[in-house]
This record gives structure tokens, C-alpha cells and sequence, in this order.
């Protein structure tokens, strides 16, 4: 699978649209279309924000490795009961136990 097709899986399980995704990455729905269907790379500056938006690593987007950050943040981001502050609080807090145990 490419870079393109992943983003692309992780836009639509997340129901993101392209305009969507677009305009949280400041660039156009045609933009994100063409890194979709691999027509444009990536810029690494665009990578880590597409990552970030998406909920996944960067190495899950350039080689598909999946762990716990790609299935919880998703989850989070889309549970509606949790307000933007406890959303924000526990993406926060999971991220720097990925990072800890990606270290340690």
C-alpha cells in the first residue's frame, strides 16, 4: 500500500472528506486528491500535519507499522461526548507515552 492509499484509508475511516481534511492542513481539496492518488509527494512539513490530523504516526504513513496511536486518537477525536479541552488533554498525554515507550 502507498503513502497516498493510507492517507486516504485513514481520511475515510476517520469520515473526513477531502475538503475537510484541506482546510485543517491549509491547502486544497485537490491538493490532498492528488497526494491520494500519489500524483504528489508529501512535503515532510506536510507529512507530520497530515499525520497529526490523522492520528498516526508518520511511520504508519510511510510504511503502514500500525500501533496503539493510530486506533486511539482516531477514537478520541471522534467521541462526542468528550469536549475539545479532554480531547486535546488525552491525545496529548497518549502521544508522549508512545513517544516514551518508542525511546525506552
Amino acid at each position: 500500500m502507498t503513502i497516498g492509499q493510507r492517507i486516504r484509508k485513514r481520511r475515510e475511516t476517520m469520515k473526513l472528506t477531502q475538503q475537510q481534511l484541506g482546510d485543517a492542513l491549509g491547502v486544497t481539496a485537490q491538493h490532498v486528491s492528488a497526494v491520494e492518488k500519489d500524483k504528489r509527494a508529501p512535503s515532510l512539513d506536510s507529512l507530520l500535519r497530515l499525520a497529526e490530523e490523522l492520528g498516526v504516526s508518520i511511520d504508519f504513513l510511510v510504511t503502514g507499522k500500525e500501533g496503539v496511536i493510530t486506533d486511539t486518537i482516531p477514537a478520541i477525536r471522534a467521541d462526542k461526548k468528550l469536549n475539545i479541552e479532554i480531547k486535546r488533554a488525552l491525545i496529548t498525554l497518549i502521544r508522549a507515552i508512545y513517544t516514551e515507550n518508542e525511546e525506552g
